[in-house]
């Protein structure tokens, strides 16, 4: 009997809901992801919504406002990198993620710039390459203009921020746990282009957007 085509569905999730600028902590962006398979898919997530944290500057999400119905820029950076490893130990090891049947797994990352260490700042600041510091003067710093996440989002706006679908498209996935897919350092076909992924196309269920605001 032939295996039926994996599915996905997907929960994206924002907390709090509601932003403050007076809060030096982005908000936090998660996805629940559960497979509808019959056994283990491992996929592997860099620069996907699946890695939320690279996803923010790799046109993983999509913000729209919602009194105008705008789509906001976001920063996008474009990424050079050696060869994917497979080996384990190896930085890309953490991407690889083994979704096993109806149990879900979350994946969450700050929605800001940078990690929850950086303080998000409102978009009269941002657009024009500065930054305020703890004691709310300003100073230009080597940044991008445009939004990540809340950070240089307009306080008093609500926004809706949703999945690029497209970028889950052809994600790289296989049957069986990260086990399975990992080899040992030092082996010969480390590298991810000599172990392809399934012909087998992931089904994705409709992902529903989230609503959220930001305030001063």
């Amino acid at each position: 009997m032939p295996i039926s085509e994996p599915k996905l569905s997907i929960k994206l999730s924002l907390s709090p809901t509601t932003y403050h600028f007076s809060n030096p902590t982005p908000p936090v962006i998660s996805l629940a992801v559960e497979s509808h398979a019959e056994k283990p898919i491992t996929l592997f997530t860099w620069k996907t919504p699946l890695d939320p944290a690279s996803a923010l500057t790799q046109g993983g999400f999509i913000i729209t406002d919602v009194g105008n119905n705008t789509i906001i820029q976001q920063t996008s950076i474009r990424l050079q990198r050696t060869p994917i490893s497979r080996a384990r130990g190896s930085g890309d090891e953490k991407c690889f993620l083994t979704l096993h049947p109806h149990d879900p797994t979350t994946v969450s990352a700050a929605f800001g710039r940078g990690s929850v260490d950086v303080r998000p700042q409102p978009r009269a600041v941002v657009e024009r390459g500065w930054e305020l510091d703890e004691q709310g003067n300003e100073r230009k710093v080597r940044r991008s203009t445009k939004a990540c996440g809340v950070d240089g989002l307009e306080s008093g706006h609500r926004y809706r921020v949703d999945v690029a679908r497209g970028e889950l498209m052809g994600i790289w996935w296989r049957w069986g746990t990260k086990d399975d897919v990992l080899v040992d350092k030092g082996s010969l076909d480390w590298n991810l282009t000599s172990f392809p992924p399934e012909q087998i196309p992931l089904e994705i269920e409709p992902i529903n957007g989230v609503e959220f605001g930001v305030e001063e």
